[in-house]
């Protein structure tokens, strides 16, 4: 048995660590990374041509649980999502704006076995949704946005979803879901409500100008993280990535995906030997200077170094693949903002006037007709009848 199978995530997702200091690391990818907005990508990888898939617009997944935390981070979780807070708004707007760009969102929600401890904040993980979330699901319904709820961590699905090619890229503002194999992600603040001045990274762009595969992040992440429960930080970022060249992280890698428990065990106690010598020694000058006190933690200290269940946290995570499970959807699409049911929710729920409602649908609306002419582009293409499209809608009075 190898030693992924031996630490079953949902058992250890409490042990999760968050990868503390995130303008450190994402400076270390700054080589990496490249400027956009996301309707700038949306255009770029826009094919007007179609085939018998249909005309091929960009696919981006959205972690929805992390624009609820972030929103949210001033409330607490049984204030927040009472209907009529900020929260919404910004939400709507957030979708408003996506109605309109060429591109398919898909959205995925944290499950029950999600980590308890999720980047040093606590998460509170209810068996029924709150208000906020009940709201959220609604309106990605009503603007006709596909969403599921993932098994256990949102990011981690997102991953396997990019994996089997159903989604190109993934929006997201933690600086932890390259960990879990994503090869093209898009780290945005999550209220910017345009989705401007983000930062696209990909696995290539990674590996060609900042010298890092998948390994070596884990490395850095095992080495330079928080540990939730005590607080303490042992090593230092720039030590990581000088530990990163002796090639720690690649080896480390390969045995916790390949070796079986028994062998995966005995390379540990050998590659925390080397790992130590190396920090006393510096034998090849990477490090620039000897780091006895470092290999004296590692060694008498008695500190889980590597910890095996943060490893098979993201290289085997909980999500609908696992065990040979089927993913929940064979596709990605959008069509057309339900506009009248979008309607009557800001009135019934939000309590906009009427006014606001019409202002505030222009976005929505501008989608509708989006999505009206990509259909008859496609139903021309490949020669089908066409549907009639409305695009009118009426505000109904408030309940």
């Amino acid at each position: 048995m190898r030693v992924c199978e031996l630490w079953p995530v949902s058992d250890h997702s409490f042990l999760l660590f968050h990868w503390c200091g995130y303008a450190d690391h994402t400076k270390l990818l700054v080589p990496a990374a490249r400027p956009y907005t996301l309707g700038q990508l949306a255009a770029e990888s826009f094919d007007p041509s179609g085939n018998e898939e249909g005309i091929q617009l960009l696919t981006v997944g959205f972690n929805a649980s992390a624009w609820m935390h972030s929103l949210v981070n001033v409330f607490s979780w049984h204030q927040a999502g009472t209907g009529r807070l900020h929260e919404m708004d910004i939400i709507f707007h957030h979708l408003s704006a996506l109605s309109c760009m060429l591109l398919h969102p898909y959205f995925v929600f944290d499950g029950p076995d999600c980590p308890q401890l999720k980047r040093g904040e606590d998460i509170v993980c209810s068996t029924s949704p709150c208000l906020l979330m009940q709201h959220f699901q609604e309106l990605l319904l009503m603007f006709c946005f596909n969403w599921h709820t993932a098994p256990g961590e949102a990011e981690a699905e997102l991953a396997c979803l990019q994996s089997c090619k159903l989604i190109d890229a993934v929006i997201t503002p933690y600086n932890d879901a390259l960990l879990f194999g994503m090869t093209h992600v898009v780290c945005s603040n999550s209220h910017s409500g345009r989705f401007e001045d983000m930062q696209v990274y990909s696995s290539e762009a990674i590996e060609d100008c900042a010298s890092f595969k998948w390994g070596d992040l884990l490395l850095i992440m095992l080495t330079s993280s928080v540990d939730d429960d005590t607080g303490c930080w042992w090593c230092s970022v720039d030590v990581a990535c000088q530990l990163v060249c002796y090639g720690f992280g690649r080896t480390l890698f390969q045995a916790t995906i390949m070796l079986q428990f028994v062998k995966f065990m005995e390379f540990v106690a050998k590659w925390c030997n080397d790992v130590c010598e190396v920090l006393r020694m510096d034998p090849q000058r990477f490090l620039g200077h000897r780091y006895h006190e470092l290999a004296h933690i590692i060694k008498e200290e008695c500190i889980e170094f590597p910890d095996p269940a943060v490893l098979v946290m993201y290289l085997l995570p909980l999500t609908w693949w696992l065990d040979g499970g089927h993913p929940p959807i064979a596709f990605m699409t959008s069509h057309q903002p339900n506009l009248a049911s979008l309607a009557t929710f800001c009135s019934q729920c939000l309590g906009w006037s009427v006014d606001t409602i019409q202002s505030r649908l222009i976005d929505a609306s501008a989608g509708t007709a989006m999505h009206a002419l990509l259909w008859v582009s496609l139903t021309v293409i490949l020669n089908m009848p066409v549907q009639p499209h409305y695009l009118s809608y009426t505000v109904p009075g408030k309940c």
